[in-house]
């Protein structure tokens, strides 16, 4: 396993340095380079920690072509090159290199925000984390350090900087602009067809299948972290949100209980219930199912109004496929060997890329995907979506639901929240 670059945070709102080494010694190192330059300094050349706000246009350090313009050919970091682990003494010294553009979300103790680098004006997003609370937040955002520093796959969103101050870690990482895939398949003008998801699913599958190869599991696979790199039509899938990743060891079981309610494999349920001792990656096989069977059929099939029956029917892990609709059987055959209760019956991410409904024999099926009622999947999936919107106002997503830690030694399992 890779060595992180933060150590782990060993008593709460005691603020403790990530980085390894001297601060001031990597934040002067660093300073050569477009990335870390501050756009503006005091006399004694670090910006004043009291300066929240970026400079004003005219004090902001660009390097112009002849035209005048920023130079398009400068780059804030390089294109293959490695991550960048910068200290900062305070957090006026991030705003300095990066203009604030807009929130793109909010948690209880974190926020991601797009910003725009101030010399090359490219665009990136930067979680932000408060190093003084919640320790396991700061667990998650360590552990998505160390994930996104070790993988590069074109699917899978790229980590290019970490930043850290007494009080915070920054994580500047590529800005998926186009959003939620489940939001364009739900909202756009194109034909939504059978053809389109198997696209989608081959491609987040080849992403999980090289993280798995890393010895890497997702553990959160859910709509919201399968975005778009920008708005076109020819938009790259990424995976997102590795804050609940985890490298694991071959024939040992992992035993934290983290995740999202509805979309929890069955043993993950088993262990929060005391009835598994552990599970695998085969976690993220459940994911890819669940995610497959959202986009053909427009719903959650264990989805219900009271979390301990969706537990009952993820544990259970029986549902029907609804008659009617225009699907082909290789379709239905793909999601029932993801969605099988028990791990080790379920297909690998390997196995699963040489199902017959992925292979490049498959029937082309380019007709809109309707329901029994002859009702576009487009539509459900839109009604879809408005109702996690909904849901997600009324009650955020729990994300850890035992007291397992980061070595995932286990902990007494807690019962699920009413």
């Amino acid at each position: 396993m890779p060595k992180s670059g933060f150590t782990r945070k060993q008593s709460k709102n005691v603020p403790q340095n990530f980085f390894p080494g001297d601060d001031q010694h990597q934040r002067r190192k660093s300073e050569d380079t477009p990335a870390h330059r501050p756009a503006a300094a005091d006399e004694k050349g670090a910006p004043s920690a009291e300066k929240h706000r970026p400079p004003p246009p005219e004090q902001r350090a660009r390097r112009p072509s002849s035209e005048g313009r920023p130079d398009k050919e400068l780059r804030a970091y390089q294109a293959d090159g490695p991550v960048e682990a910068v200290g900062l003494q305070a957090d006026a010294e991030f705003w300095h290199i990066f203009d604030d553009t807009k929130t793109l979300g909010r948690g209880h103790f974190a926020k991601v925000k797009q910003v725009t680098h101030l010399q090359t004006e490219e665009e990136f997003a930067a979680k932000i984390l408060d190093k003084t609370m919640a320790d396991n937040d700061i667990e998650d955002l360590v552990r998505e350090f160390q994930m996104l520093r070790s993988l590069r796959h074109r699917n899978i969103i790229r980590l290019y900087a970490a930043y850290e101050t007494p009080k915070k870690l920054y994580l500047v990482t590529e800005l998926a602009s186009g959003g939620e895939l489940m939001k364009r398949l739900g909202s756009d003008s194109s034909v939504y067809s059978e053809d389109e998801v198997r696209a989608h699913v081959r491609t987040i599958l080849r992403a999980i299948q090289y993280m798995h190869s890393k010895n890497s599991v997702h553990r959160d696979l859910k709509p919201e972290n399968v975005l778009l790199s920008d708005m076109g039509d020819e938009a790259e899938i990424k995976i997102v949100d590795l804050g609940l990743s985890r490298y694991f060891e071959e024939r040992k079981l992992m035993r934290t209980i983290c995740g999202t309610h509805k979309y929890l494999a069955p043993e993950l349920v088993q262990c929060d219930r005391g009835q598994l001792q552990g599970y695998d990656k085969a976690i993220d096989m459940w994911g890819i199912g669940l995610l497959t069977f959202i986009m053909l059929y427009g719903f959650n099939p264990f989805a219900r109004e009271v979390q301990r029956e969706t537990h009952n029917a993820i544990v259970r892990a029986t549902f029907t496929y609804p008659d009617g609709y225009n699907l082909s059987k290789d379709a239905q055959s793909f999601v029932g060997a993801c969605l099988l209760l028990k791990a080790q019956d379920r297909l690998t991410a390997e196995e699963a890329l040489n199902h017959r409904w992925l292979s490049a024999e498959a029937p082309s099926s380019p007709g809109a995907l309707l329901s029994n009622e002859k009702r576009p999947v487009k539509s459900m999936l839109s009604e879809f979506n408005a109702q996690r919107m909904i849901g997600k106002m009324v009650k955020g997503a729990h994300r850890r639901l035992s007291g397992g830690g980061e070595g995932d030694k286990g902990g007494t399992p807690a019962k699920p929240a009413q």
